[in-house]
């Protein structure tokens, strides 16, 4: 994967999908799929423009699915050989539609664009598909205008995947992502509580600026040094313990390692129950042998 910063040249003849992709749905897949065909055709190299910073620090807009690594990840699994990226800021929310269209074909081999039918740009979104028309037809770029794609009857959309993240609807999330929702972060030592229960977890931190998972326990795979383990975790408090911190901690069955300082990746299946407060240790023990096992046939299905 290769990644170009917005106004940088480079030279290679690329393909290009535009669009905000601030999570990889099925709709954004459509638009890499057809970049990666188009630049096969063309024998050309696939790109994808998107944006690398926390959008939430501007007004009116709310923190995203997933973080530029994160998103870096999943395009990477669409087969995109280069992302091209920039800040989504004031100044970049200024640029007049023809300056960011020059912007990024005066610096770049820019053979075709693919869009989807709504695609907007530039200041007050006052470029749209019409204008990006007119302008490859003047600068022989060949645009592909892509349909939306529709689930239940409404465009598939980043606004209403966020939807399910706040409610922690991972199984409709997934029908709709090109992967199964994941994060990425770092293992950090904890409490170690879990251990002294039967139960050691992996206290995962990610980046801040992701729009939060809501709390509950779910079914989920970690991914790391090229191997895959089934587990559980805990997103949120720990109401039993008094400790009101939200956290993810993951308890990896079948393993005995040491991943303090590891990157992992943790990809979420299902959410089994609420993070709930139980009256003893003993009482949460029996609830987390009955979760193993529910978890652990959940995720036997999915195989």
């Amino acid at each position: 994967m290769n990644l170009i910063k917005l106004g940088e040249k480079y030279n290679q003849p690329i393909v290009i999908a535009l669009g905000f992709f601030d999570c990889i749905h099925l709709g954004h897949k459509f638009l890499a799929d057809t970049a990666c065909a188009s630049a096969h055709m063309k024998n050309a190299e696939s790109a994808l423009f998107t944006f690398s910073n926390d959008m939430s620090a501007l007004p009116d807009y709310e923190r995203q699915i997933y973080d530029f690594k994160e998103r870096t990840e999943a395009i990477s699994n669409l087969g995109i050989e280069n992302i091209v990226y920039t800040a989504f800021d004031r100044e970049f929310c200024s640029i007049e539609p023809e300056k960011f269209l020059k912007l990024l074909t005066e610096n770049l081999n820019v053979c075709g664009i693919v869009v989807g039918q709504d695609y907007t740009f530039g200041k007050n979104a006052a470029g749209d598909v019409e204008f990006l028309k007119h302008y490859c037809l003047r600068n022989n770029i060949d645009l592909t205008v892509k349909p939306f794609l529709l689930e239940n009857g409404r465009k598939i959309s980043t606004r209403y995947l966020k939807e399910y993240v706040k409610a922690g609807d991972v199984v409709s999330m997934n029908r709709l992502l090109s992967e199964p929702y994941f994060m990425l972060g770092t293992v950090e030592h904890a409490r170690h509580v879990g251990k002294k229960l039967g139960f050691p977890t992996a206290n995962i931190t990610v980046n801040e600026c992701r729009m939060p998972l809501s709390d509950g326990i779910y079914a989920t795979r970690l991914h790391v040094d090229d191997e895959v383990y089934d587990c559980m975790t805990n997103v949120g408090a720990k109401p039993t313990f008094d400790v009101s911190n939200a956290s993810i901690e993951t308890y990896i069955f079948d393993f005995d390692g040491n991943l303090y300082g590891k990157e992992v990746k943790l990809a979420f299946y299902a959410r089994t129950r609420e993070v709930t407060k139980f009256s003893s240790p003993n009482e949460l023990i029996n609830q987390l042998k009955y979760d193993e096992n529910n978890i652990r046939n959940i995720l036997k299905t999915m195989e």
